[in-house]
């Protein structure tokens, strides 16, 4: 098996070095972004290997600004993309049998930056999975395919226990919700965990002193999990996403998310809820950069957002003056002001008098208002989940995702699999798309679909968000395809925030996987000898070198070596004297 990367989960992976995004978008000129992407092709190569996959090569190419000079992180897709071409076309030099022989189509690999969403990574994500990695306090494991989680729990006693949880995909709990909305999630459990109930109360098997009502809420769930002595796996699992939903919503109300999370949709999708364009969007942000029950993260993600959606920046003083507002720290500023190494104008000058705009206007395509609507707090759609829809519905544009071979280009032919799925399909939003991984499920929360078509790689340099992971997990169950998405660093929007502080900042160093070599302690053999050398004290040490050299010597008696000492000195009295 040739493997040289991370499985983080069934469809996500991670490669090396988690220092790219520092080498690729800063400005460090002793960074060298070509070592460190040669580095992610080698590792590229291995996932293709693994899959038996020698894929068709696409990627983001970068928007031509006319005037204006490129920035440090253009040209490394297009980079990556040659590299990995040229490792590729080694390994099959080396190995005439690969790819082995399939009736699928050649695989697409598709190369893009962190600079093809810039919301992304900000914005607040309310499904299961984001917001216990947004807000809540946890630690990847060891391991790094899941998180630990510390909760407190009632026992038995009634005295509260605390307790770590692993929630990875050996939890088929935490796998069936991950990626519902925080609402849908609750909903869940309580559903789940009266099924639970259900199935072990049949035929009267059941623990006697279970209860024999069912749970209508969170805390009906919670007072219910207390009365179950038997069954603890299953009870330990429960009671940690009852807690975890628990303090998940407790936060949501404490920072006010939903007034946060609202504007935030305005300013990412251009529109209200109704659909109209947003006209109050400052007066809107104003008390909340003031209100101090708001985090610091919290108005510094905000005021990034409204910079994005401002085409051509903002005025030098506007920006000050909302600084002022939301008290930020100078991190928090220079993050902000690092969001023009990420391609975003940060600010613009006032025009003269009489001087015309030059400006584009856009006409913004209003959402057609039949749709099923979601959630008003997850109205924005990533762009890596349109540009999947684009891939499979043959829209993807050639001068916006580049192909690596032009030969390639024309042997891209349609899959016939993802016609027939797209003639189904035809007409379906985006918007409507959730995840119906429940009808699929085995009895252990098993995924089992059988995928038919040609599979997608799409690898994101510069890091992956939470809200990327669900939508290639989506897209997959839609088109019923091979979906497998990856990146150097899994994205939480704190760290994401911390990252664009640092930009302008010397490229920090990668851990160091292999430990430095420590020399063995010594023999027993030698430290029992110890005791037989003599201790030198530093005004005679030359003395009682010379005598324990002279003492060590066998082939000189003592008696002798006087003797010839004395006549050395008689010569020399004879000599001088």
């Amino acid at each position: 098996m040739y493997v040289d990367y991370q499985v983080v989960e069934s469809n996500v992976f991670s490669v090396d070095p988690p220092s790219s995004f520092f080498s690729v978008f800063g400005t460090d000129r002793r960074a060298y972004p070509e070592s460190s992407l040669q580095m992610t092709a080698k590792q590229l190569l291995s996932l293709c290997v693994t899959l038996g996959e020698d894929p068709i090569i696409r990627y983001q190419s970068p928007p031509e600004v006319d005037g204006q000079p490129p920035l440090p992180f253009e040209g490394a897709t297009k980079s990556l993309a040659l590299a990995l071409q040229r490792e590729l076309d080694r390994f099959c030099q080396l190995n005439p049998n690969f790819p082995p022989r399939s009736s699928q189509p050649r695989a697409t690999f598709l190369i893009v930056d962190r600079t093809v969403d810039q919301y992304a990574p900000l914005l607040h994500e309310f499904t299961y999975q984001a917001m216990i990695n947004d807000l809540l306090p946890v630690k990847p494991t060891e391991n790094g395919t899941g998180i630990v989680y510390s909760y407190e729990f009632t026992q038995a006693d009634g005295s509260l226990g605390t307790k770590d949880v692993v929630l990875d995909e050996d939890d088929h709990v935490y796998t069936s919700i991950r990626h519902l909305h925080i609402a849908e999630c609750t909903d869940r459990l309580i559903e789940e965990f009266n099924k639970f109930l259900a199935e072990n109360k049949q035929d009267g098997k059941a623990d006697p002193d279970a209860p024999k009502a069912t749970a209508r809420s969170l805390n009906d769930m919670k007072e219910m999990l207390t009365n179950l002595p038997h069954f603890q796996e299953m009870k330990a699992k429960y009671s940690a996403h009852l807690s975890i939903a628990q303090e998940c919503m407790s936060y949501f109300e404490k920072s006010k998310l939903n007034s946060v999370g609202n504007l935030e949709q305005n300013i990412a999708t251009g529109e209200t809820p109704d659909g109209e364009v947003p006209k109050t969007i400052v007066l809107d942000m104003v008390p909340l950069l003031d209100d101090k029950y708001i985090s610091d993260m919290d108005k510094t993600r905000l005021l990034m957002q409204y910079i994005i959606s401002k085409d051509g920046g903002v005025f030098e003083d506007d920006k000050r003056k909302l600084f002022d507002h939301a008290h930020l720290a100078r991190e928090s500023r220079e993050a902000i002001d690092n969001l023009s190494l990420m391609g975003v104008q940060v600010t613009r000058q006032r025009r003269a008098k009489g001087e015309k705009s030059t400006r584009k206007r856009f006409l913004r395509k209003r959402a057609n208002r039949d749709d099923d609507q979601p959630y008003e707090l997850s109205r924005y759609i990533p762009v890596i989940k349109k540009t999947m829809d684009a891939f499979f519905t043959h829209q993807l544009d050639d001068a916006q995702f580049a192909y690596c071979r032009a030969s390639d280009k024309e042997h891209d032919g349609s899959d016939p699999a993802t016609k027939a799925v797209t003639n189904q399909l035809s007409g379906v939003s985006l918007r409507t798309t959730r995840p119906t991984y429940r009808s699929k499920q085995g009895a252990n929360g098993e995924h089992r679909r059988t995928a038919s078509g040609s599979k997608l790689v799409i690898f994101v340099i510069g890091g992956l968000t939470y809200s990327e992971i669900r939508s290639t997990y989506e897209m997959a169950e839609l088109y019923n395809r091979d979906i497998f998405i990856g990146t150097t660093e899994i994205l939480r929007p704190t760290k994401y925030v911390e990252n664009l502080s640092q930009l302008r900042m010397s490229v920090p160093r990668d851990p160091v996987l292999i430990p430095a070599y420590t020399a063995p302690p010594p023999k027993s053999s030698s430290s029992s000898l110890k005791p037989l050398i003599p201790k030198l004290s530093h005004s005679s040490s030359h003395a009682s070198l010379n005598a324990s050299s002279m003492s060590s010597s066998p082939s000189i008696p003592p008696t002798a070596a006087t003797d010839e000492t004395k006549k050395k000195k008689k010569g020399l009295k004879k000599l001088f004297g």
